[in-house]
C-alpha cells in the first residue's frame, strides 16, 4: 500500500492522475535511452495529412508514459521489415497475422471488419465473393503490406492467382485509382473508406457490402518489435493501452472520426 501511495503521489506530481492514466511504478513502461520510433502509414482516419486515430494513440501513450516518441510516416509494406529488424519500435492498427506475430508482440485495442466497396457500375447481381470471381472483367485493388483478414484471405488469393489483383503502395493512390475505374472493388474498414469516399457514399456512387457472412470483427493491435521490447515490457505497454480504453479516452478518440454507434462496435470483439 505504501508503494502504491508513493506511486500515486508521483503520478499526481506529473499531472497525470487527473487523466486517469496513473499506473503503479512497477507496472509503468520503462523508457529507452532513445526516442521510441512509431511507424505510421497513410490510411484514412487511422492517419492522413498529419492526423488520425493512430497518431492520437501515439501521442496519448507518449504523454502517459513520459517517454520520448519519434513518429515516422512510411509505406505500410515498409513497416513490417523495419519492425522485424528493430528500426521501428511500434505501429498501430495492425492485423496480428502469424508472420507478424513471429517478430512482434500484439496488444489488441479495437475490432474491425473489412467491407467490400464496389463501384456503382458493378452489376447488381454481384453479391458475393463467388459472384465477383465469376465475372472476369472485375478486378480488386489491394494495398501492399495490408492484411485481408481471415474472411477474405482465400478470396484475395484466388483473384491474385488469376491476375485480377492490383497492388498499390499507399492509401491515397489506391482510392484515386479506384475512383478512376482502374479496378472495381477494394476491401477496407469504415475508418478507412469513410475518409476517402465521403462524397461517393453521399452520392450513392459506391456499394458497400459485407461478404464475410457471420464472421466476427477482427482485432487491430498495437504491435511492438521483439527486437526492442521484452514480453514483460510489451505487457506494460498493453496495460497502459488498456487504461486509455478503460477511462473512455479511446472511445472519445474514435468518435472524432466515426459516429458513436460505430465507435461502440469498434470497442467490442
Amino acid at each position: 500500500m505504501l508503494d502504491l501511495m508513493r506511486s500515486l503521489r508521483s503520478c499526481a506530481a506529473l499531472a497525470l492522475l487527473a487523466a486517469g492514466s496513473c499506473l503503479p511504478a512497477h507496472a509503468a513502461p520503462s523508457c529507452p535511452a532513445r526516442p521510441i520510433v512509431v511507424g505510421l502509414y497513410e490510411f484514412g482516419h487511422f492517419f492522413s495529412s498529419g492526423a488520425g486515430l493512430d497518431k492520437d494513440l501515439a501521442e496519448e501513450l507518449r504523454k502517459r508514459s513520459g517517454c520520448a516518441f519519434s513518429l515516422k510516416v512510411m509505406q505500410r509494406r515498409a513497416i513490417w521489415p523495419a519492425l522485424q529488424s528493430g528500426a521501428v519500435d511500434m505501429t498501430f492498427s495492425a492485423a496480428p497475422t502469424p508472420e507478424r506475430l513471429g517478430f512482434s508482440w500484439a496488444e489488441p485495442y479495437i475490432w474491425l471488419k473489412n467491407m467490400v466497396v464496389l463501384r456503382k457500375d458493378v452489376a447488381p447481381g454481384v453479391r458475393s465473393m463467388a459472384d465477383f470471381i465469376a465475372a472476369p472483367e472485375l478486378r480488386l485493388g489491394f494495398g501492399r503490406g495490408y492484411a485481408a483478414g481471415p474472411a477474405y484471405e482465400e478470396f484475395v488469393g484466388q483473384l491474385r492467382n488469376i491476375g485480377r489483383v492490383e497492388d498499390v503502395d499507399d492509401g491515397d493512390r489506391l482510392y484515386a485509382m479506384f475512383k478512376a475505374g482502374r479496378f472495381q472493388a477494394i476491401l477496407a474498414p469504415k475508418m478507412a473508406y469513410a475518409s476517402y469516399l465521403k462524397d461517393e457514399i453521399m452520392a450513392d456512387a459506391v456499394r458497400i457490402e459485407d461478404w464475410s457472412a457471420t464472421r466476427p470483427r477482427g482485432p487491430a493491435t498495437l504491435m511492438l518489435s521483439k527486437k526492442r521490447f521484452s514480453a514483460d515490457e510489451a505487457k506494460r505497454w498493453g496495460e497502459l493501452l488498456k487504461a486509455i480504453r478503460a477511462d473512455g479516452t479511446l472511445q472519445r478518440f474514435i468518435e472524432r472520426y466515426v459516429d458513436p454507434d460505430e465507435a461502440v462496435k469498434m470497442l467490442a470483439p
